[in-house]
């Protein structure tokens, strides 16, 4: 099943500069599109929608450019600091979410 999520301003925003970001990377190492899409394993029109902030572009598409860069140990930092989420939590407990044994808590 497919969904369309409606995206705010600001998140079309941090995706067109992902998509620079992604670009300038690219750039610097001196690749050009088609080049990158066969590193990722990928077809050159999924780097262009990357390249330019497209919101249909998968999470797994934006992993495998990452993967190529050599930044994927940095994905985990995204959500490593929480202050907002630790205050709720705090504040509230947490109530959706069950711990489970041998699972890490990140």
């Amino acid at each position: 099943m497919n969904t369309t999520a409606i995206l705010s301003t600001e998140e079309l925003e941090s995706l067109r500069l992902f998509g620079e970001r992604v670009r300038l990377a690219r750039l610097r190492r001196n690749l050009s599109q088609v080049e990158l899409a066969e590193r990722m394993g990928v077809h050159r029109p999924s780097v262009i929608n990357l390249e330019k902030g497209r919101p249909g572009v998968t999470l797994a598409v934006a992993i495998k450019a990452l993967t190529v860069f050599g930044c994927t140990e940095r994905i985990g930092e995204l959500l490593a600091v929480d202050p907002m989420g630790e205050s709720m939590e705090l504040a509230s407990g947490r109530k959706r979410a069950g711990s489970r044994t041998g699972v890490a808590d990140f």
